[in-house]
């Protein structure tokens, strides 16, 4: 195996493989980026054996890779990747000496590097999945940013540490929950098939770290086992969360007693001033609301208290006083990206409802905490 090739054009090649590796891997060989030289392209591969990244390098485009001999070996992620980093130069030469062996170069000297034989790296299926549909890039990363903040970080119950894509009527909901807030994104489709699947938000966070900044498409491949992310000659494959995802539908409100048209960054402004306020490390906020007047409200016996008025502000219905989580407050809002936000309450201790009232395929529901003072 000998090649040479654009340095940073191959360092970017391997930041993107190396996001699937873990340095606690139980399998030495899955610590390092297996490199598979072949007459006329490179393969890249990194995996945890839970998310796989496949990343392929062709020839004449401009990376001015030059291919002397193939062959394929597994090397050490974080030290090549330092490597090709710090080198000074514009081209890399990379040359297999033996079977653990391999050395990079430049004009202005060499590292040898210890190596895995490329048989001994586990085999990974990357066999397309039956279903396939298509998104457009910043839309994939807009429906990630918008919903897998609110994805549980517990592993007490795991299919809730994911975002649930399911296909009804042609349309794509993609849910997610910690079971105390909802977030929910819906886009059309067009001749999708139905599936109902759940990918952890680890692997959907890696996969738009990896999409360039234009707006090309992803096809996305998925079945009962995995899902395939395919874009700019390269493949994210991760497994799904086994489980059935709850029935959210149910904690969706469908009526309400009183709704609040709101400046959004008054409201996250209100909030995230009190954010130091905290009782037992809860961020509790208490909102009182009239036609007449809304306050936002925080108390805690070991620092303090607040009390502002909301100006820009349109409240009508019934007078409510309720407490909720202000980080998942704070969540939801930036996660809209609204300059109106619209609140719909469902009643005392029942879902608030969180919306932009010109994008109504975004909603977010919060639900309210029992307070005693």
């Amino acid at each position: 195996m000998h090649f040479s090739i654009d340095r940073k054009y191959f360092y970017d090649k391997l930041s993107v493989v190396s996001r699937a590796i873990s340095v606690f891997s139980p399998i030495p060989a899955l610590s390092g980026i297996c490199i598979q030289v072949e007459e006329d392209q490179i393969v890249l591969t990194g995996s945890d054996s839970n998310i796989s990244i496949r990343s392929t390098i062709l020839k004449g485009e401009l990376n001015q890779l030059q291919i002397e001999s193939t062959g394929s070996i597994v090397v050490e992620s974080k030290y090549l990747l330092e490597i090709v980093r710090k080198l000074d130069c514009a081209i890399i030469d990379m040359e297999q000496i033996d079977h653990s062996l391999v050395r990079l170069s430049s004009i202005n000297g060499q590292f040898q590097l210890n190596s895995i034989r490329a048989q001994e790296y586990p085999s990974i299926d990357f066999s397309k999945p039956d279903h396939q549909f298509t998104l457009k890039g910043e839309q994939l990363k807009q429906i990630v940013s918008q919903t897998s903040f609110a994805c549980s970080d517990k592993d007490q119950r795991p299919v809730l540490t994911g975002v649930n894509f399911h296909t009804k009527d042609n349309s794509l909901y993609c849910s997610a929950t910690d079971s105390y807030r909802l977030a929910r994104k819906v886009i059309a489709l067009e001749n999708v098939e139905d599936f109902n699947i759940t990918i952890p938000a680890k692997s959907l966070n890696e996969v738009t770290r990896s999409i360039s900044e234009d707006d090309s498409d992803v096809l996305i491949y998925v079945d009962h086992k995995k899902a395939q992310f395919v874009f700019d000659k390269t493949i994210i494959q991760t497994r799904l969360i086994d489980g059935t995802f709850p029935d959210v539908e149910r904690i969706i409100p469908t009526q309400y007693v009183a709704n609040m048209e709101v400046s959004s960054s008054e409201l996250t402004s209100v909030i995230d001033r009190t954010n130091f306020i905290r009782n037992e490390k809860i961020h509790l906020v208490k909102m009182e609301c009239t036609p007449e007047i809304c306050r936002i409200k925080t108390n805690s016996v070991e620092i303090g208290n607040s009390d502002e008025i909301l100006t820009d502000c349109t409240y009508t219905g019934e007078d409510l006083t309720l407490s909720c989580n202000g980080t998942f407050m704070l969540d939801a809002l930036r996660a809209l990206n609204a300059q109106t936000v619209k609140l719909e309450f469902s009643g005392y201790l029942k879902p608030i409802r969180i919306s932009n009232p010109e994008d109504s395929s975004i909603i977010m529901i919060v639900v309210p905490i029992r307070s005693y003072d």
